[in-house]
């Protein structure tokens, strides 16, 4: 006999048969969330795999990041079926964990590869608030002359005075020292804490110029050039400041025996009294222009041409390059209605006419200096609108390059045809087409017998200038520069090394290398007078190279990777 009550718990549904569907449904929910989220990891994985250079690996895993996070997010608030309070405790878990963080962290910086770095509040103060402290305490009052105005600078063909050296070609004029440098280094005469900036040095009739910012005062100061001394310093109230593009100014003084010419990052435009640091006139490039400051701050040091200083602001309404007498600031002309770059203005003689040329944020435009009219240009952009390197002459031609997977061209403003879209402007012929064999993202190059040496995305490169072709990349210094130095290549790797490196295409040979700083260095290196100095956000360092034999071009060197 059959108990009534077995057959009614058997027939009646039971708690299996009532979540039985419902686990079904967040099993099949949990295998679609993993599913595309290992998808998009995949995807990421391979876009990063695939990125030719260090720059766009690092954006493909932001922008797969970015994705990921999205679809995660969605995926636990909407898509997943948790109770509404389930919900709210896990958007509470997560807002908790940000805040944490967020709290945690004292400062976030980035490599020159974009990769993301982070100091939190247990870690030591960084070196750039340890300079910040010690200028604070230790820095003099701004000295400045009380007896009117001494004698103009003497400047000679010796000196560096303006950006990258004269011509701004990076070209280092003078001998060559012994490369022995482990059992003869570089010996330090001065070493001193300095305000963030990413500025070089300017050195004339043994001063040293340069940019810094000082908490909220940015600064244009003097150094004496043989003992790091503070001599003035002249200051503005202006600070620019985002995590990816630093703190502080960006570009260089250009010096003159009358005056000192000073573009800081939000604009300001200071001509100054070399020797006293008394202020001549200032005004606001930006302003002028009405133009928007560039997102990553001004960075094209002025350009002296006969008795005017050249700048380029960008704008929309023809005002973007402007010309101001070097004497009292007045504008003597503006031209152009493009976006400005970060590149400096450069003079080369084309076609035995002096032209003045000028990277734009949407490409290259040459113009004649003494009244600003356009003659041809060429269009070169990339999905950011960054163009940082000047452009190279080499055999009345124009070597072209930049980063962000842009890569370089060489041009012959000597055949000029018509502008597609636009036929009343002339534009240059490509001698070989665009390639990615050198991409200069915030670094520039430097030419020597028919060949172009640059960081091609933190990587030493040589490509020859005839075809674009290169011919090899080895040398792993990142962000840093590079200067010719007779045969030979001065890198300033980003890390803070200096190394030698053989300017031939055969073969990479590094041939020596020493530590001159310690920390993230983006900033041109400058050797004058057999003295090397070098600086970054945090620190300014002199060292006197040693004298002796000089190495062939066949000395052996060792391969540093």
């Amino acid at each position: 006999m059959t108990d009534p009550r077995s057959e009614h718990m058997i027939d009646s549904p039971g708690p299996a048969l009532k979540t039985g569907p419902r686990r079904r449904f967040l099993r099949a929910g949990q295998l679609i969330g993993l599913g595309i989220s290992g998808l998009i990891l995949t995807g990421t994985t391979v876009a990063n795999r695939r990125a030719d250079g260090a720059t766009d690996a690092m954006i493909s895993v932001y922008v797969g990041g970015g994705i990921l996070l999205l679809w995660l997010t969605s995926w636990l608030l909407i898509f997943n079926r948790q109770s509404f309070r389930k919900r709210v405790v896990l958007v509470a878990l997560i807002a908790m964990a940000v805040v944490g963080f967020r709290l945690s962290v004292r400062e976030v910086w980035f490599d020159g590869d974009m990769r993301p770095r982070a100091r939190f509040v247990w870690n030591q103060p960084s070196p750039q608030d340890r300079a910040q402290q010690w200028l604070s305490e230790n820095a003099p009052s701004t000295p400045l002359s009380q007896n009117g105005d001494p004698a103009p600078l003497q400047i000679t063909s010796a000196d560096w005075a303006e950006y990258c050296g004269p011509g701004r070609n990076r070209i280092v004029s003078e001998a060559l020292s012994t490369l022995d440098w482990e059992t003869s280094p570089p010996l330090e005469l001065w070493r001193r804490p300095v305000g963030q900036a990413w500025s070089s040095c300017a050195i004339a009739d043994g001063l040293l110029f340069t940019q810094e910012q000082r908490q909220q005062q940015e600064c244009v100061v003097c150094y004496d050039a043989n003992t790091g001394e503070e001599l003035w310093r002249h200051e503005d109230i202006a600070r620019y400041d985002t995590a990816q593009g630093a703190v502080g100014p960006r570009a260089t003084p250009t010096v003159t025996p009358e005056a000192v010419f000073a573009l800081g990052a939000t604009g300001i435009l200071n001509a100054l009294q070399p020797r006293s640091g008394r202020l001549l006139w200032t005004t606001n490039i930006c302003a002028d222009a009405e133009s928007d400051m560039v997102e990553w701050g001004m960075s094209g040091s002025p350009l002296i041409y006969e008795d005017t200083v050249i700048v380029d602001a960008g704008s929309a309404s023809d005002r973007g390059i402007a010309a101001y007498a070097m004497k009292d600031g007045s504008k003597v002309w503006s031209s152009g209605s493009h976006k400005a770059g970060y590149t400096s203005p450069r003079l080369e003689t084309l076609l035995g006419k002096t032209t003045l040329l000028v990277f734009h944020g949407d490409g290259l435009e040459a113009l004649t200096p003494n009244d600003g009219t356009s003659l041809w240009f060429y269009p070169w952009t990339n999905q950011y609108k960054i163009n940082v390197a000047q452009p190279m002459l080499w055999n009345e031609q124009i070597f072209l390059s930049s980063g962000y997977d842009s890569g370089c061209v060489l041009l012959d403003p000597a055949r000029l045809k018509p502008l597609a879209g636009d036929a009343s402007v002339q534009t240059p012929t490509e001698v070989w087409p665009r390639n990615r064999s050198l991409k200069l993202k915030f670094n520039e190059a430097v030419l020597f017998q028919d060949h172009v040496y640059g960081l091609d995305d933190g990587i030493l490169a040589c490509i020859r200038a005839a075809d674009g072709k290169r011919l090899w990349k080895r040398g792993r210094y990142k962000f840093g520069h590079v200067l010719l130095w007779q045969d030979k290549l001065l890198v300033q790797a980003e890390d803070g090394d200096v190394a030698v490196v053989e300017a031939t295409p055969d073969d990479f040979r590094e041939l020596t290398r020493f530590t001159a700083l310690s920390d993230r260095t983006w900033n041109v290196p400058v050797l004058n007078r057999g003295r090397l100095y070098v600086r970054n956000a945090a620190e300014l360092a002199c060292f006197q190279l040693p004298a002796g034999v000089v190495p062939t071009n066949g000395a052996e060197g060792k391969a540093a990777e």
